[in-house]
């Protein structure tokens, strides 16, 4: 029996909420967050690098990274395939986006700079982002402006041209740049623009690849044997790329912050498509009750306000974390900074909460 039909399910009818996609926004807006802990909990392993519990930090990285691929996917799912004339994108989406990203950006240079210089205000909404999660907002821009031109190509696109494009992804941005470090030690690199992915790029891969699982990919094939070795391929590649890591932080001396981000991206897709995959699969086969659904209903709808918040939010919650947690929790501080991120996430929720009282935010996020 079919835990979730948009047919039959009153709930679901009412919202046209997918609710696979609505747990994945929520987890995806808690990674996120969780990875601007940087060395407190994202790569504490660069801090610890003498703790036993090493090697499982030098994984949490790869593991956290998924997020904001994963929201990628879930616009190119939900948005590709749908028709409308570029006046509609425009009007409809566009200039939402720009009003989340002018709204939101003010007010996160308030809080920075504690008064209003509004020439200042605008140079830096213009050549920067004003909160670390918001370049997130000017990428779904892009890729908005973008939309009519996307939605002809995927009307061309076969499921051959979908794994050929999954193999590009595999091969320059997991396999080759790792064979050259091995080979070079980081002395050379390939010619940058032989890799065919500079005409796609990351984002853009992603929304085409969230549209294929979503909405080209059989339910039939998204089977628990599949699903175990799509599971197991992810797993090496995390391996992998760790150990890579680790490697390059042996051969350059020392693992730092920029060191360490060189292989975060390599086989991010198996992860990506793993968790996106598995979410669809649990959500086809297993009941889900009423109550459960209209949570993840609420959370969804309130998470991307969340993300908005979330700078505001983390610093808010930091000194709980710093004063009380890693002084009474010494000893588990990746558990510490898991904790702090879930206040945050909670205090982000109450602000959106409120804040979708107002008519005009409940529209606008």
């Amino acid at each position: 029996m079919s835990a979730y039909s948009p047919q039959t399910t009153p709930v679901n009818q009412k919202k046209k909420k997918l609710l696979h996609i609505e747990f994945l926004r929520i987890i995806c807006i808690w990674l996120v967050m969780f990875t601007h802990t940087a060395t407190s909990g994202f790569s504490i392993y660069i801090p610890m690098q003498h703790s036993i519990w090493f090697p499982l930090y030098l994984l949490v990285p790869f593991i956290v990274k998924i997020s904001v691929p994963i929201f990628f996917m879930i616009s190119g799912a939900l948005l590709l395939q749908k028709e409308e004339p570029i006046s509609v994108v425009l009007k409809k989406r566009v200039w939402r986006f720009i009003q989340v990203l002018f709204i939101f950006s003010f007010i996160s240079y308030l809080c920075a700079y504690r008064n209003l210089n509004f020439i200042h205000f605008i140079k830096l909404l213009y050549t920067s982002h004003l909160a670390t999660a918001y370049y997130f907002l000017y990428i779904y821009l892009g890729f908005l402006l973008m939309l009519p031109i996307w939605r002809a190509l995927i009307k061309n696109m076969t499921n051959t041209l979908y794994v050929y494009l999954i193999a590009l992804n595999l091969s320059f941005v997991g396999c080759i740049p790792i064979f050259s470090f091995l080979l070079f030690k980081g002395s050379a690199e390939i010619n940058y623009f032989i890799n065919p992915l500079l005409a796609v790029s990351e984002p853009t891969f992603y929304f085409l690849i969230g549209y294929w699982i979503e909405h080209l990919l059989p339910q039939k094939v998204l089977t628990k044997k599949n699903l175990c070795k799509l599971g197991i391929a992810a797993a090496a590649g995390t391996l992998l790329a760790a150990t890579m890591t680790w490697y390059h932080g042996v051969v350059a001396g020392g693992l730092t912050e920029d060191i360490s981000q060189r292989f975060y991206d390599s086989f991010l897709f198996l992860n990506t498509s793993f968790v996106y995959c598995l979410a669809r699969w649990w959500f086809s086969t297993h009941t889900v009750s009423e109550n459960t659904q209209h949570r993840l209903i609420l959370i969804g709808n309130l998470s991307f306000g969340v993300m908005l918040f979330e700078e505001i939010t983390r610093n808010t919650t930091r000194p709980f974390f710093t004063s009380i947690l890693l002084r009474y929790i010494p000893q588990l501080p990746f558990i510490d900074a898991i904790i702090w991120i879930c206040l945050a996430f909670a205090l982000g929720l109450a602000i959106t909460y409120l804040l979708k009282k107002i008519p005009y935010f409940k529209h606008l996020i």
